[in-house]
């Protein structure tokens, strides 16, 4: 099973980022006014980027689990070196744009080896329903009694 990450919203921020930095050199041309915007501009870029190459793929199969990012860096966590797995809930403080915080809670599966090292997956990015039923049963099945959830 490989999940994907939403590309429709990677699209918009790697087409937003690729804007911003076609205004940053725009603003260049009219010197010391489009210094300061350049500059805020190229931050935005970065932060679209990173957000847009940022896009992990998540595997789960009979070898192990695996996240693989855009720059094709894998983090692999065979299912002999996992030491424990869950699936739990946490609430967060989240703060909207009119200055409002609100409390949100969201579901994670977190896996760690026995080097210390976690990998969480977080349910939205995870794909359809029926995905958490298979990762659930496959960790299970692989993890037995080390995998609570």
């Amino acid at each position: 099973m490989i999940i994907k990450p939403d590309l429709g919203v990677r699209i918009f921020w790697g087409v937003g980022g690729f804007t911003l930095v076609i205004t940053a050199f725009a603003a260049l041309s009219a010197f010391p006014v489009g210094l300061p915007i350049s500059c805020i501009a190229l931050y935005l870029a970065v932060c679209s980027f990173g957000f847009t190459f940022g896009a992990v793929q998540t595997r789960i199969d009979e070898e192990g689990i695996s996240e693989r990012n855009f720059f094709l860096m894998t983090k692999k966590f065979p299912w002999g070196e996992i030491e424990s797995g869950r699936i739990f809930s946490e609430s967060y403080n989240y703060k909207s744009s009119t200055g409002w915080t609100e409390r949100r809670q969201r579901t994670l599966v977190e896996f760690k080896n026995k080097q210390g090292k976690k990998l969480r997956i977080l349910s939205r990015y995870a794909g359809p329903e029926n995905w958490w039923h298979e990762m659930r049963r496959i960790a299970k099945e692989k993890l037995g009694e080390r995998f609570e959830g």
